[in-house]
């Protein structure tokens, strides 16, 4: 079994986030990110479903963002304080 595949297989059974996976799957976060991204696309029917990224700080919550990387800073206080957003699949 590929890795993408048991990345398919983590995320059906509970939330993870991108380091949490590469932490997992003792590899560098850029190839999770990679990993993550094609998943995204060949899941079809089923769809790879991002919590959103929100700063612990002023509670900012990153709806808009499209990246499957972490951000570096909130825009709104300028925080580096980031929760990073968790990935699912359904």
């Amino acid at each position: 079994m590929t890795r993408r595949q048991q990345i398919i297989e983590t995320l059906q059974q509970n939330k993870q986030s991108a380091q949490q996976l590469a932490n997992y799957f003792q590899t560098t976060l850029k190839e999770i990110i990679g990993d993550l991204e094609h998943i995204g696309k060949s899941i079809k029917p089923k769809k790879l479903k991002v919590e959103p990224a929100y700063c612990k700080s002023c509670n900012f919550i990153f709806k808009e963002r499209s990246k499957v990387s972490k951000p570096s800073k909130c825009p709104r206080c300028k925080s580096e304080w980031i929760e990073a957003q968790m990935f699912s699949i359904q």
